[in-house]
């Protein structure tokens, strides 16, 4: 059966969308927008747009394709023994590059070496998203923090100028904290990789290996298109996952459409470790 995306049912989605963490708000959109997927719109969408993943000034690139990260970290381990933790949510550019801190750019404020900002407005505003992310980063604020700054500061419709705001309620600069963790812990609950593995018999180990092969399949099979797998100990000990897409709709509350990665694993190893 053929699907159909349609500004109006993005639209009706953003605007009643009942996730797990709902801390983001929608913008006024223009409709036509909607229609276009970022990195092959067939019109140049304003780069003013609140719900298009583009460039943040005209004449520069295109920031449409976005990336949801995770970390396997062990030996030291953080976090759940059977989970993988946050890394990030990123905008790369549609070629594969990517911007990095862009404040002057987006006016989104960074908070530089203020380490406790970020948790404080979190746990302000939404305890249950402030747990969830301690759990899934593992109470590291640093990493939040250069998060944020890298790259939530480089989404044009995370802008200040797309946030809606209420009296009492949080300011734009701190909707934009709420808005990208937010979507952050939504899209890590949706994209379980360590479930993802173990359902294709890949279990962590300490003698046991895989193939990169067998990691990309797997992943591949679950997502929907094939992600960045990586490694360190020189490309023998799997540590991360990156899961590309592009979007229809702003980057928060959007429709995410699977898409392959553009960068070569950093696995090159025969046999992988999966250490537990």
């Amino acid at each position: 059966m053929m699907f159909t995306f349609t500004p109006t049912l993005l639209l009706t989605t953003l605007a009643g969308l009942a996730s797990a963490f709902p801390s983001f708000n929608v913008p006024s959109c223009n409709p036509r927008d909607l229609t276009q997927l970022s990195c092959s719109a067939k019109y140049n969408v304003s780069t003013d747009s609140c719900c298009f993943n583009g460039a943040l000034e005209p004449g520069q690139k295109e920031s449409g394709l976005v990336l949801t990260t995770q970390f396997w970290d062990a030996q030291p381990s953080r976090g759940s023994k059977d989970s993988t933790t946050a890394h990030g949510l990123w905008p790369d550019y549609c070629d594969g590059t990517y911007p990095q801190y862009c404040s002057a750019d987006s006016g989104i404020i960074a908070f530089g070496n203020n380490l406790t900002g970020i948790p404080s407005i979190i746990r302000k505003y939404n305890p249950p998203l402030a747990s969830y992310l301690d759990q899934i980063y593992a109470n590291d604020s640093s990493l939040m923090t250069h998060e944020y700054d890298k790259h939530a500061t480089c989404f044009n419709t995370l802008r200040p100028q797309c946030q809606v705001t209420f009296p009492g309620g949080p300011s734009q600069q701190e909707q934009i904290v709420l808005s990208y963790f937010g979507e952050i812990a939504n899209k890590f609950r949706s994209q379980p990789t360590y479930n993802w593995l173990k359902s294709e018999g890949i279990t962590p180990s300490n003698t046991t290996t895989y193939t990169l092969a067998q990691f990309e399949q797997a992943l591949t099979k679950h997502y929907g298109a094939k992600p960045f797998v990586g490694c360190n100990n020189r490309g023998s000990t799997f540590d991360e996952v990156w899961y590309y897409a592009h979007t229809y709709g702003p980057v928060v509350g959007g429709h995410y459409v699977p898409t392959n990665s553009t960068t070569k694993s950093s696995c090159t190893a025969a046999t992988i470790k999966y250490l537990p």
